[in-house]
């Protein structure tokens, strides 16, 4: 029997999965599944790259296959089973990708879609019709479809909040509100993300009272699969070190994330001016252009995604070799979602941040809180090399002496 077997999944979906080479579930699916079968609500909290969408997909897969078995169920009628809250299209996108594949290769008739703001309402209602069976998407177009009787919420068996910490943010919390009073309150609720805190619970009890709690900590993926090197440049010359740092390392699949939207602009500019393929999605960027820009990176055409944590989240693209940060993002969650883009699918990568004086400061306690090392990194020649700690801060002091005695004289 294969470990999936005994997890209680359907010889189907085990087929389907040693034909994607998913032979062994990660330690989130070993503890999730079984959970999730029985219906209960969980709160499953493990780091980027460990299989969660695969956690929660496979049971809800379980489930309508047995609805489609029973013969007193009519196609189509009570749908959709499943409804998959994401806070950005990219995730929603990845999602719906990776429920298609799983249905493709078991050979089940299991529809999925993807419903982002954006597209014509007309073109979404059309889509529809065909009743899917799970439906991942964007907050605020999922309140407005919902809201408009184009779906239906009363059936659903499964609600996912995928990043449930950033979606019972400010900036989602209606739309997610709303889309939560809609659905049955029986159904079985399920919060996924590398952070969970313990606010964004107590945000979530009116809705999910007494979920299970699943916190794995450190599986090794910060810790082990990625390295964490860190350089220092003053905020003015990040991009220079940027371009350096490029050059010296010659990055196979890179993705860059600034903190601002103009910074992204600059970014890829400048690149562009050095020679460098790069493409860039920011969140103002029309559907298809960021989809276009996704895919180039995809499939390798272009080497360079600049952007801002709109892909911290969500993008599951294979053999990202490094991750950049132009900043140390203020909330070390951020930074823990940057990283994990690298590193994936029990494969190594490297999680690069160009700091200046205060981000080094914070540098150290969001090493410390995930449980990882950053390796402190400097250019000689055009090579990296690896000062040991106080050699580092010795020379950021001295740059930083000569730059104020610069200032004042």
């Amino acid at each position: 029997m294969s470990d999936f077997l005994s997890l209680g999944i359907d010889e189907r979906l085990d087929r389907a999965l040693q034909g994607l080479h998913l032979s062994r579930p990660t330690e989130v699916q070993k503890q999730a599944i079984p959970i999730l079968l029985q219906k209960k609500d969980l709160a499953m909290e493990s780091e980027t790259g460990t299989g969660k969408t695969l956690a929660y997909l496979l049971p809800i897969f379980q489930v309508i296959l047995g609805s489609k078995s029973n013969p007193s169920s009519s196609p189509g009628a009570h749908w959709p089973k499943a409804l998959i809250v994401c806070p950005t299209q990219e995730l929603a996108v990845q999602v719906a990708r990776q429920a298609s594949l799983l249905a493709q290769a078991a050979s089940i008739d299991v529809k999925g879609l993807a419903l982002l703001g954006g597209s014509h309402f007309s073109h979404q209602k059309e889509a529809l019709k065909a009743h899917p069976d799970i439906i991942a998407g964007t907050p605020g177009r999922l309140a407005d479809l919902a809201n408009l009787r184009f779906i239906d919420l009363s059936h659903l068996e499964f609600f996912v909040l995928d990043e449930a910490d950033r979606l019972f943010s400010k900036e989602y919390f209606e739309p997610v509100e709303f889309l939560l009073s809609k659905a049955p309150q029986a159904c079985t609720h399920i919060m996924a993300s590398a952070t969970i805190p313990v606010k964004i619970l107590h945000k979530a009890e009116p809705w999910i009272p007494d979920p299970s709690i699943l916190e794995l900590g450190s599986e090794g993926v910060l810790s082990n699969a990625i390295e964490h090197w860190i350089f220092y440049a003053e905020h003015r010359k990040k991009i220079d070190m940027l371009k350096k740092t490029i050059h010296a390392v010659r990055p196979r699949r890179c993705l860059i994330f600034a903190s601002e939207t103009y910074r992204v602009q600059r970014i890829t500019e400048r690149l562009l001016a050095s020679g460098l393929r790069c493409a860039s999605i920011v969140s103002r960027m029309e559907k298809q252009s960021r989809y276009s820009a996704i895919e180039h990176f995809r499939q390798g055409s272009v080497p360079f995604l600049v952007t801002t944590d709109l892909a911290a989240r969500g993008l599951d693209i294979p053999d990202i070799t490094h991750v950049i940060s132009l900043d140390l993002p203020e909330e070390s969650n951020a930074y823990v979602h940057r990283a994990g883009r690298t590193g994936r699918a029990g494969k190594n990568g490297i999680s690069v941040v160009i700091a200046d004086r205060l981000e080094l400061e914070r540098a150290s306690k969001t090493a410390v809180r995930y449980g990882f090392v950053f390796r402190t990194k400097r250019l000689d020649s055009g090579h990296v090399i690896e000062p040991t700690v106080g050699t580092f801060f010795d020379e950021v002091e001295k740059a930083d002496s000569a730059r104020n005695h610069g200032s004042r004289s």
